[in-house]
This record gives C-alpha cells, structure tokens and sequence, in this order.
C-alpha cells in the first residue's frame, strides 16, 4: 500500500485555503495565481519545464476559477468580473501548454514542433470549467472578453503563448487596478519591436498582426469613423492603436498622417524562457 505523502496533502491544503475553496469565496486577489507567475515568468517568457514539475498551484488555481458560482460571478463588479475571465484566460493557457509539454508536433506543420498550434482543438475542443461551466479558449475570447467587455486593450492583456503575442504579465491582473494594468499592457505591445515597429523616416508602421485579425475591435474604440490618419480598415485599426499607445514622439506624426502599414509576420514559436546552460524550445 502506498503511504500518504503528508506534505504534498498540506501543500494542496493550502493552497486549497488560499484560493478561497475553503473559505466559500474566490480570492480576488488572485494570490494563487501571482505565486505562479513570479515564480515562472521571466520578462514575458515563462519557464514551463519548472512549471510542471511544480503545478500544484496552478492546478489548484485553476479549480478554483472553476469553483466560483456564476450567480456571485454576476455580482462582482465589471472590472472585478473582466480581470477574472483575462486571468481565466492565461492560467487556461499555461494549463493547456504544460498538460502537452514538452510539444513535439509534426516536422511537416506550416508551425514550429513546440508551437501551441500544434495542440489538436487547443482552441476551440480542448474545455475548461470557468464559472462552473464548461469553456474553451475561443468561448472566452470571443463570446465573453470582446463581447461582454467591448475593450480592445484585451488584446494586449492575453496571452496565447507564442513569441509574437503581447508577453504575458508576471503579476495577475487585478479589478482595483484594472484600467491602469491594460493600458501598461496596451503601451508595451505598442512598444515592443518584436511586435510592431514604427519608422517615422520612413513612415511605415510594421504593425501585429492582431491588428488584422481584430480589426473592428480597434475601429470601434479609437477609430469610430472607421479612418484614421489617411488610412482605413484594418491600416487605420493599426495606426489609431500605435498612436494612441506608442512611443509620445510617434503619436503626434501617425496622427498627421502620411503613413503606411505593412503585416509583420506572426511567429507562432512557443514563449518559452531560454534554460540555464541552453536555449529555450526549438522552433
């Protein structure tokens, strides 16, 4: 008979205590959760091997978003309710990669071996329990986060695990600090040239892609006319986010107009932190 590992049963535990399982309300905090993320974050790069070998508190985490009753959901403040279904939407995530990991798909894929894309129905067959309901990845993003929220700074605050998505936050995000989290969000996708690169010599702004594929969330927030800077669709999508969010000595000239938007290229290469003694996952 195996014997009880009676430290591992006092970590759970705790952790159980910690999320609110055993005090009957889900801690908005998300202390949990910050405790994973300091520990394996790294400047927007997360460290997935040591996250699974220690993925209690995740996994811990995880029950308990989907412990939490939809009618206290529902009575939660807006901010409170959008931070949780963001935070949902990571810890979902990081659940997804180290539940696969190490990934090792198809050399004959269109995407890296190690890429998230390489999880069959990561997306939209794979389910997780939000709110005491069952949920994938697109239901939140699509049918929760743009629907219920209508704020396009979400796109910056989600992470789907790959090099060319806005990094992920090293601390969770929260209802109290919700505005000020997003837009800190939004202005470092705005900046980060792995992510989108303006020229003002040239006058080329080297946008996301994320701009193409949601281009109407961005319109509606700071382009309502559907045109912005001489540009329209999805360019004045681009220029009305990087110039609202971008560098201060870019705002004023994607403003004034003159520019163009060219499609940066999406690598899809997993977020992994490069490893002491060796690189991060193949590509």
């Amino acid at each position: 008979m195996t014997r009880p590992n009676f430290v591992s049963l006092a970590l759970i535990g705790a952790c159980l205590a910690t999320s609110g399982l055993f005090a009957g309300d889900f801690d908005r905090t998300h202390g949990l959760y910050a405790q994973v993320l300091k520990a394996h974050v790294r400047n927007g790069l997360v460290d997935y091997a040591a996250l699974k070998n220690g993925r209690t508190r995740l996994d811990t985490y995880v029950t308990a978003l989907g412990a939490v009753p939809p009618q206290a959901l529902s009575t939660w403040s807006r901010d409170d309710r959008f931070a949780y279904w963001i935070n949902a939407y990571n810890a979902f995530t990081l659940k997804v990669i180290i539940d696969h990991y190490p990934i090792q798909g198809s050399w004959f894929s269109l995407y890296p071996r190690s890429s998230i894309r390489q999880i069959p129905g990561v997306w939209d067959k794979i389910t997780f329990t939000a709110a005491g309901r069952p949920v994938t990845l697109n239901h939140i993003e699509h049918e929760v986060l743009r629907k219920e929220f209508a704020d396009p700074r979400l796109h910056a605050a989600i992470n789907c695990a790959s090099v060319s998505c806005p990094e992920l936050r090293a601390e969770p995000f929260l209802g109290d600090r919700l505005g000020a989290q997003l837009d800190e969000a939004a202005r470092s996708f705005a900046t980060s040239l792995a992510r989108n690169r303006i020229d003002l010599s040239a006058k080329v702004l080297h946008a996301s892609q994320i701009f193409d594929w949601f281009a109407d969330d961005f319109l509606r927030a700071y382009a309502p006319g559907g045109n912005f800077g001489g540009l329209g669709g999805k360019s004045a999508a681009a220029a009305s986010f990087l110039a609202k969010f971008g560098p201060p000595q870019a705002q004023a000239a994607i403003a004034a107009g003159g520019f163009q938007v060219r499609w940066l290229s999406y690598d899809w290469s997993l977020n992994e932190a490069p490893r002491e003694g060796g690189s991060g996952s193949s590509r």
